[in-house]
């Protein structure tokens, strides 16, 4: 990595066999560096000439200085010398400010909660194959002045799941009560140990309720998952899109 400066711009950059001259066309135009501007190397100035054939090396140090700041640093020690020593008077602006109206919301823009209609349960055996039968999991109510949303479901231990199954899966879909669906995408999305998180979309702009409902899935049970086999945990979130 080589350390680049100019101004109050500070970077570490994989530049190192790149030569000074080809480091100067890169940023003159990034950062609107004056073709005059100074190159300095490891704390030593660079001719001009010698920029093509100089190449950089791994934890270098190189930046660029507009050789007039130097002489405005000067004239700024002389007019602070004629303001202490030549009565030189110096106002500010007068300043003011203005402050802007925020008012808080006073409720969420969605509620989420638990369904779990009807629970479901199962029996895990060794080497089984069993499904999982549908159910509602999740409602999800929105506010008048909801902004388009995003709907996250979990399955929230995953790790502790691949312990006791091969695979497990289940299919999920977001609809309303009409059994219509509410995702912009409009698909059924499949929530499993190799994809533990699936997302839904909705920019409705009115209230609603809408319904996280689980399709039906499957599993298969490793020889010893049934011994001391781990809850699946399914969690649900709405953030704003």
């Amino acid at each position: 990595m080589v350390n680049i400066t100019y101004d109050e711009y500070r970077q570490e950059a994989e530049l190192a066999g790149k030569s000074v001259a080809e480091v100067r066309e890169l940023y003159e135009s990034q950062l609107s560096m004056p073709d005059r501007a100074q190159a300095i190397l490891n704390g030593q100035q660079l001719k001009r000439k010698l920029e093509p054939e100089t190449i950089l090396a791994e934890e270098d140090e190189l930046s660029f200085e507009e050789r007039s700041r130097r002489g405005l640093v000067l004239l700024g020690a002389f007019l602070l010398t004629l303001a202490i020593t030549g009565s030189l008077f110096v106002y500010t602006a007068v300043t003011d400010t203005v402050t802007i109206g925020v008012t808080g919301g006073t409720v969420d823009f969605a509620i989420v909660s638990a369904n779990n209609t009807p629970s479901i349960a199962y029996s895990v055996l060794g080497r089984h194959r069993g499904t999982i039968d549908p159910n509602t999991l999740f409602d999800i109510t929105t506010d008048t002045a909801s902004p388009d949303i995003e709907i996250q479901v979990y399955l929230s231990n995953p790790d502790e799941l691949s312990t006791d199954y091969s695979f497990w899966m289940m299919r999920l879909a977001l609809r309303d009560s009409a059994n219509i669906s509410m995702d912009t995408e409009g698909i059924t999305k499949v929530l499993s140990l190799d994809n533990p998180v699936v997302t839904f979309t909705s920019d409705n702009t009115t209230p609603y309720t809408s319904y996280v409902q689980n399709l039906g899935g499957s599993y298969r049970a490793f020889p010893f998952g049934w011994v001391d086999t781990d809850d699946p945990l399914i969690f649900c979130k709405v953030v704003q899109r």
